[in-house]
């Protein structure tokens, strides 16, 4: 959250001298592991979660937020849209990132008290459809080569492990993949957006016309990209890309 003219305007108008302000969601969680040596104080009576094992909530945060992030963000470059809110404001968009996340990551993520994982994406659509966080996409697409593949691409996984649906998770790569040709669905430039932009553009370019070139980049997709499932699915959806654009594919995701 950038201290900008909105934000020092705002501090103005509150009457407080602020030189850095920060603004924030409405939202806040904090998961402490209760492992002390020596006792703690009552951080719960604070708003705090003291559970015995944090890894859950990890789980369920990378997966279906880290990783809902990245599924918006590179159709929402490729469109041209601005903001994470304005990729909320996409119905399509909107709905790919619900249908991926009920129907494809969710299955594979186990609740935590109080929440539910189809809870937790209610929550997340609720927040990144909040118009007064200008969350840039820009931003949330930056170094997708590590939040993709700390988030995403586990998930795929984990969906090839399980035997789940995994053609919105492919599809997700495919639009990342088009996202890194550096070309917007107008015809606009998107600029560099990644410490390894140039291997992975150079894949994204190779991939346009051989969907296997971008999937041998096993610096992020390990052996996965020669799994069948997903390897069929990711060449379908790239060429389907290509030839239909990103509303097309979209619809043509949720209709099926």
């Amino acid at each position: 959250p950038a201290t900008g003219p909105n934000e020092l305007a705002l501090v103005c108008e509150l009457g407080i001298a602020d030189a850095a302000p920060v603004t924030h969601e409405d939202f806040r969680q904090w998961v402490i592991e209760d492992d002390f040596c020596a006792g703690r104080p009552e951080w719960e009576r604070v708003g705090a979660t003291v559970a015995d094992d944090v890894h859950a909530y990890e789980m369920m945060k990378l997966r279906l937020l880290n990783g809902g992030h990245q599924i918006i963000a590179a159709p929402a470059e490729l469109l041209g849209l601005h903001t994470i809110a304005d990729a909320m404001a996409h119905p399509l968009i909107k709905e790919f990132l619900r249908k991926v996340c009920l129907t494809e990551i969710a299955p594979n993520v186990a609740s935590v008290p109080g929440m539910s994982p189809a809870g937790y994406v209610d929550l997340i659509d609720q927040r990144f459809s909040n118009p007064a966080i200008h969350d840039t996409v820009r931003r949330v697409a930056f170094d997708g080569s590590s939040r993709q593949t700390g988030a995403v691409i586990p998930a795929i996984r984990d969906a090839i492990d399980q035997g789940g649906p995994l053609d919105g998770l492919a599809l997700s790569q495919a639009l990342w993949a088009m996202m890194c040709t550096g070309r917007r669905q107008d015809g606009s430039i998107i600029k560099p957006n990644d410490p390894n932009w140039d291997r992975l553009h150079q894949a994204a370019k190779g991939s346009m016309e051989d969907p296997k070139v971008w999937l041998a980049q096993r610096e992020f997709y390990g052996a996965l990209g020669a799994v069948e499932p997903f390897e069929a699915a990711f060449a379908s959806a790239s060429l389907s890309l290509v030839e239909s654009g990103v509303e097309a594919i979209l619809q043509a995701y949720l209709e099926g």
